[in-house]
C-alpha cells in the first residue's frame, strides 16, 4: 500500500512543549483520489481517511438502511477514524463530545451519534440497521490503555467537497490535551 502512496505530501510539523515534536502528514492516494491525514503525537496516533459518499451509502444500504437515510449520513463528510495509544504508561480518553468542527470562523460540536439514531428511529429505521450504525461508527467515548486502538466511521457534518478545521480533545491520564487540524477536506460526491 505504501508503494501506491507515492504522492505522499507532508503538510505540517507541529511543535510541542519541550523537545518533543508532533507531525501531521497528508497522504494522497493517486489511484483513488482520496486523502488521509495522519497525526503522530508522543502518545496519540490518529488517522482520518476520507470516505466517498458512495462508499458510505453502499455500506449502509447493504445493512438495511432506507436510501434517504443512508444518503443523509453519506453526505455528512464521513471519514474513517483510527486512534491508537502509542504511549507506554498513561491511558488515553477520547470523548467526541469535546471535539469541534470549525467552518467560516464558527466552531460547533460534531453531529452526535445518538441524534442521528433518534431521528432515524422516528423515520422507521430497523433495529438491526441501527445496531450496524453503532458498530460501524467510531465510539463516542473510549478509554485506550497503552497499545489499544480502535477505528470507525465518523460524520463531521460539512457537505461533500467542503473543507473544515477540526479540534481534537483528549486526556492523557489526568492531563487534558487539544490540537487543531486545519483544512481537512471532505471527499467529493462523485
Amino acid at each position: 500500500m505504501l508503494t501506491r502512496l507515492r504522492g505522499c505530501l507532508p503538510v505540517l510539523v507541529l511543535a510541542l512543549s519541550g523537545a518533543r515534536a508532533a507531525s501531521l502528514t497528508r497522504l494522497d492516494n493517486p489511484e483513488t483520489g482520496l486523502s488521509r491525514w495522519r497525526l503522530d503525537l508522543p502518545v496519540l496516533h490518529l488517522e482520518l481517511a476520507q470516505r466517498l459518499p458512495d462508499q458510505v451509502r453502499g455500506f449502509f444500504l447493504a445493512r438495511g438502511f432506507p436510501s434517504a437515510l443512508a444518503d443523509a449520513f453519506a453526505r455528512a463528510c464521513v471519514f474513517q477514524v483510527i486512534a491508537r495509544n502509542v504511549g507506554e504508561r498513561a491511558p488515553l480518553v477520547i470523548d467526541l463530545a469535546a471535539w469541534r468542527v470549525r467552518r467560516e470562523g464558527e466552531a460547533r460540536p460534531l453531529p452526535d451519534k445518538q441524534t442521528w439514531l433518534n431521528s432515524w428511529r422516528a423515520a422507521g429505521l430497523a433495529p438491526a440497521a441501527a445496531l450496524a450504525f453503532r458498530w460501524a461508527t467510531f465510539p463516542e467515548r473510549q478509554r485506550f490503555a497503552p497499545g489499544d486502538y480502535n477505528w470507525g466511521m465518523l460524520g463531521f457534518g460539512p457537505a461533500p467537497g467542503e473543507s473544515f478545521d477540526l479540534q481534537l480533545v483528549w486526556r492523557e491520564g489526568d492531563e487534558p490535551k487539544s490540537r487543531w487540524i486545519r483544512n481537512l477536506q471532505c471527499a467529493e460526491d462523485k
